[in-house]
């Protein structure tokens, strides 16, 4: 399976091709932490708080409920079958399970973690992102070639939007839904004000995972990354990177690109300001899906052979880069 994340950067536009002082060291990156899970763990995300990650577990068709300070599952919630995508809304009250198997969506309460809802969805469901607003959520239907539109105040689809053929992933920023087209080797960009497609995007052969920032959209085709500049809906550059399968998270404040290498069970570190490669680190056997923290600090990586969770720390020092 393929990975999906996504952050929204907050900094604004006006920011672009300055240049800020730089604020300490070079940053390192570690894992800090390998939390057990449940089977066969595909997608993690994040709370906006930090304070909890949560994990879909497709060979258990649940849902880990991580504390991020003790590292350790505080509670696990029963979804439907093959649950595989996985999103929190912006005020954390909230999250949306993609549950493959049923063709549904698990609505999960945080506050008393148990299912609120069930919504059912298209085939091959895969994928789940959360607007900036939180007033909706879009579900990729692989075999439809469609995007479900969620509104998250009564939890049922008020919209069907056609995309490219056999949707994979999707990654949402503050106005725009990027969607990956696996088998047209296109990106279909939604506005998510409209919710009407404003652009469809040529990118290297069968694309899968997707990340964005308010600037940017990288989406990964195999071992190529594809850098989409969000003002202007073009590809603006590609580079390399480890593997062929696996997600991306790029941080808020555009910093740091998480890569995975899921045959090598490893994430790489890229610069975004350059497009370089930082380090790689080990997180387990078959990595497949990343997430990372609203303040950049962390990111999560899921291992489907070992059933964990590895976490990764970004050292404080960094600094805002040239854009």
């Amino acid at each position: 399976m393929f990975a999906r994340t996504s952050t929204v950067l907050t900094i604004g536009v006006a920011t672009l091709g300055l240049l800020a002082t730089t604020a300490g060291a070079v940053p390192t990156y570690a894992v800090t932490a390998t939390v057990p899970v449940g089977l066969t763990p595909m997608q993690v995300a994040v709370a906006p708080n930090g304070a909890v990650t949560y994990a879909t577990n497709s060979g258990a068709n649940s849902v880990s409920v991580i504390d991020t300070a003790t590292n350790a599952v505080t509670a696990t919630v029963p979804v439907g079958g093959g649950p595989t995508g996985i999103a929190v809304t912006p005020n954390g009250a909230r999250v949306f399970v993609v549950n493959t198997a049923d063709r549904t969506v698990s609505v999960i309460d945080t506050a008393t973690n148990t299912v609120a809802a069930t919504i059912p969805v298209g085939e091959f469901a895969l994928a789940v992102a959360v607007s900036a607003d939180g007033a909706h959520a879009y579900v990729t239907n692989g075999v439809e070639s469609t995007v479900s539109v969620i509104d998250t105040a009564t939890n049922t689809v008020t919209a069907t939007v056609p995309v490219g053929a056999f949707p994979i992933q999707l990654a949402a920023n503050g106005t725009q839904l990027y969607v990956t087209n696996s088998s047209d080797n296109t990106v279909t960009v939604i506005d998510t004000a409209t919710t009407t497609v404003v652009d469809t995007i040529p990118v290297a052969s069968h694309p899968s995972a997707v990340t964005a920032t308010n600037d940017r959209a990288y989406v990964r085709s195999g071992a190529e990354m594809s850098v989409i500049d969000a003002a202007t809906n073009t590809v603006t550059a590609t580079f390399g990177v480890d593997g062929i399968m696996g997600g991306a998270a790029v941080t808020g404040d555009g910093n740091t690109l998480y890569v995975i290498d899921s045959e090598g069970g490893s994430v790489t570190v890229f610069d975004p300001g350059t497009n370089a490669e930082v380090t790689s680190l080990a997180v387990g056997g078959s990595a497949g899906g990343v997430a990372v923290s609203a303040d950049g600090t962390k990111a999560y990586a899921t291992s489907q052979n070992d059933n964990t969770i590895a976490t990764i720390t970004r050292a404080a020092g960094d600094a805002t880069r040239p854009r």
